[in-house]
């Protein structure tokens, strides 16, 4: 099954944006509860999926689609935490608990991402937390370009395309633990 999964799910990435934004819902309807499987059989297919839906303009296809975002965030999260959980030097980098919410302003699009020290654990999903000790808020391409790697957090914050709420000291511990995960994902 899963190698059917990852043939489907390749050839709706070589589609063009409009198509694949079509077919998208049912990629990801199929991939639901699939993604540890696939991620351990073909590491870069998660990361595709990813990389693909930058091409996306992710506002406006979270405007028409918005339980499919929902979807993609706790594919791209389950990603995330597979990562973390295979690399030491992630885990290290965890110094506190953390909880961050991360906002679209121009979309219905929100996510959280949690840290936990002891563990050296990584989660998220969609939907945000309560109480959280960092709120991120920007246009929706570029929090996908931040939670997937492809924006690095500090000159991101410092360059302004994005806001924080928070400690400083916290969103520096955030983007060491982001950078690192992002050395992981494959090219």
């Amino acid at each position: 099954m899963t190698e059917e999964l990852a043939d489907e799910v390749e050839r709706v990435l070589e589609l063009p944006t409009e198509e694949l934004t079509e077919e998208l819902p049912a990629v990801l309807d199929a991939i639901e509860g699939q993604v540890e499987v696939l991620a351990l059989q073909n590491p870069l297919l998660l990361s595709d999926v990813i990389d693909r839906v930058g091409d996306v303009d992710v506002a406006e296809f979270a405007a028409e689609n918005p339980d499919t975002v929902d979807q993609f965030q706790e594919l791209q999260w389950q990603g995330v935490e597979l990562l973390a959980q295979f690399s030491p030097d992630v885990q290290q980098s965890i110094e506190q608990d953390t909880i961050v919410n991360f906002e679209a302003t121009d979309a219905p699009m929100a996510s959280h991402l949690e840290l936990d020290a002891d563990e050296g654990d990584v989660s998220g999903g969609a939907g945000l937390r309560e109480d959280p000790d960092l709120e991120i808020r920007g246009p929706a391409n570029v929090l996908t370009d931040l939670t997937t790697g492809q924006l690095d957090p500090v000159s991101g914050y410092e360059n302004g395309v994005f806001e924080m709420e928070g400690s400083e000291a916290t969103g520096d511990q955030l983007a060491t633990t982001m950078g690192k995960l992002a050395e992981k994902l494959p090219e």
